[in-house]
């Protein structure tokens, strides 16, 4: 397994990756109506797009295709963190997790933060996050509640 950082050329697997991934873990923790909205996802959306390429987002991958991926902007903001459904529980997550950090701390940011799903809250906490607060959103129509987390990264000397 390696890391690279996404280009435009994955969008349409991300976007797939995504979709499975939402479709297989949602349902344990969300209703259909919510699944359904999450899931819906369009590769060629500016959205999508933003979501991806506006931020440095690392993908984790072998020879079956890309496991993973997890983003982070410049202000510190962790856009994302999917992993393929099939591949849950085997450390994808806590390696780009861990990308994130390093990405973070070469960069001298000193505060991430997130919006986490019920299914990667517990992934965010591993790494040091607290949650301060929840939110609900809306999406498509349908309302969400998710966890506000962050982390102080220590200062550089």
């Amino acid at each position: 397994m390696h890391l690279r950082t996404a280009t435009e050329a994955d969008l349409p697997t991300l976007a797939d990756l995504y979709q499975e991934t939402v479709l297989v873990n949602a349902p344990q923790h969300y209703t259909p109506a919510q699944t359904e909205a999450w899931a819906a996802i369009d590769a060629h959306s500016p959205r999508f797009h933003q979501l991806i390429l506006g931020v440095t987002t690392y993908l984790a991958e072998n020879d079956t295709g890309i496991l993973g991926f997890a983003g982070i902007g410049e202000n510190g903001y962790v856009a994302s963190a999917y992993v393929r459904h099939d591949c849950l529980h085997q450390g994808i997550g806590s390696l780009l997790m861990q990308a994130v950090l390093t990405h973070a701390q070469e960069k001298q940011i000193q505060r991430l933060y997130a919006e986490a799903s019920e299914f990667s809250l517990g992934l965010f906490q591993k790494f040091g996050f607290n949650q301060y607060d929840t939110e609900i959103v809306d999406r498509n129509g349908v309302s969400f509640t998710r966890y506000l987390v962050e982390r102080v990264l220590a200062e550089t000397p």
